[in-house]
Order: structure tokens, then sequence, then C-alpha cells
């Protein structure tokens, strides 16, 4: 199970986290940020929520973790513009080379 709380966080945060675990909802929320970067590889993280929906702050650093996904370049995202990094999906074998994507 992926722990998806700080250990600083209250305890609330710790059950509601594990209970996003335990009943299925975070990892339906990962497939849903996976699927997002594999439309739109490049995406910043405010971009994918606003594509999707839900809250993609917690879920993309957990698929990094799963080495699902990997960081790209900042730039300036579309939804916040302010400067963000950018999200690729590793099913291209997409990996970060000195601030540059590249695919395998």
């Amino acid at each position: 199970m992926n722990r998806n709380y700080r250990t600083s966080d209250p305890p609330t945060s710790a059950l509601a986290g594990r209970e996003m675990e335990v009943g299925g909802a975070a990892k339906q929320q990962r497939a849903m940020c996976l699927a997002a970067l594999v439309k739109t590889p490049g995406a910043t993280a405010r971009e994918i929520e606003d594509c999707i929906g839900i809250k993609a702050h917690k879920r993309l650093p957990e698929l990094r973790a799963d080495g699902l996904v990997c960081n790209g370049p900042a730039r300036t995202c579309r939804v916040s513009g302010r400067q963000a990094i950018t999200w690729y999906a590793h099913i291209c074998g997409a990996t970060p080379n000195n601030g540059e994507l590249q695919c395998h």
C-alpha cells in the first residue's frame, strides 16, 4: 500500500489517506493521471487537474515513485500562469536529460 500522507500530517489526514488506498480511489486516480499524461505528454499538474477534475498533485509523485512517470522541464502553466514542472509518462520510455525529455 502506498503511504499517501506525511508523518507530520494530523491523524485525520492519515486516516483519509489509508481509506483512499484501501477503498481503491487512489489507485483509480493514479490511473486517471497516467492516462491523461499518455494523451497529453508534458502537462503540468494543474493542467492535468483541469482536464480530469481531480487533484493530481498527490497522485503524480506516487506514480513517479512507482517509476511510471517522470518530470520534464519547467514551463509556464496554461492554467495557473506560473512556472511549473511538466510530467511525462514512461510508457514511451521518456527520460529527462539536461532539462530536455528524450523518448527511447
